[in-house]
């Protein structure tokens, strides 16, 4: 009984202590335990706090650098490609909307074969309308190619008759290969109805006040194209003639 009387019960826990041990054991055991618990969430805080100081120091501005790169890159590929497409003369296989289109059955006895000349009358207005007129008329129908040339590399057809002479007039387009444009004499004035195209570039046919005028581009049929430019010739004329059996314009 005088044990009893000595015995105390802890009143966090309910265990059975001395009397004269209550107050140190809630201060080691559960007073020391709450200090812990406060001190792990005062330090899960800080480090909440320490990671969202971390996170804001993360700049925007690499990201918005490489926004405005790739920004200056697309309007850079976007500006090649439209001027290079202009100065081919509309490139290789691909019609520009609203463009006419000649297209060309030739013979040279031996082979047979077609090509189509996109004819860029939005850049080249009064050449190209010379040309669909004579075409409408059948003026090239039976005519020839009667040179094939490697300097310049070209082939040149289109004589006959009498055909009033056509003003120059700037295109921006250049003589590379599959163009096409007006024979001419020293004037820039002469241009009539012969024609010629470039079977390879010849950029020199660009330089001077007045550049030989460049109006169409071969879209289809290039390869008939090759194989002309390699027709045996006497100098520069086909031994056998490379006739333009039609010349019809299509929209």
């Amino acid at each position: 009984m005088a044990q009893q009387k000595t015995m105390a019960t802890c009143p966090e826990c309910g265990a059975k202590v001395r009397r004269d041990n209550l107050k140190a054991h809630v201060e080691k055991v559960h007073k020391k335990t709450d200090r812990a618990e406060e001190e792990g969430a005062e330090e899960g805080s800080r480090t909440v706090r320490r990671r969202g100081k971390v996170e804001r120091k993360v700049s925007p501005w690499p990201a918005v650098g490489l926004a405005v790169v790739l920004a200056v890159s697309s309007v850079g590929a976007y500006w090649y490609l439209t001027q290079s497409s202009r100065s081919s003369g509309g490139g290789g296989g691909q019609q520009s909307h609203g463009n006419p289109v000649a297209v060309i059955d030739v013979n040279n006895g031996t082979y047979y074969g077609t090509f189509r000349i996109e004819l860029r009358i939005d850049v080249a207005p009064k050449t190209v309308n010379n040309f669909v007129n004579l075409a409408n008329r059948g003026f090239y129908n039976g005519l020839t190619f009667h040179r094939i040339s490697s300097n310049p590399h070209v082939i040149q057809g289109g004589a006959g008759g009498s055909v009033p002479s056509i003003p120059w007039e700037s295109t921006g387009l250049k003589n590379v290969a599959y163009s096409v444009a007006m024979a001419r004499a020293q004037s820039p004035d002469s241009a009539t109805s012969q024609f010629y195209i470039n079977t390879a570039d010849n950029l020199y046919l660009d330089s001077g006040q007045y550049p030989y005028v460049v109006f169409g581009i071969v879209t289809d049929g290039r390869d008939v194209v090759d194989v002309l430019s390699r027709v045996p010739v006497d100098g520069e004329t086909p031994r056998e003639p490379v006739v333009m059996t039609s010349v019809r314009i299509i929209y």
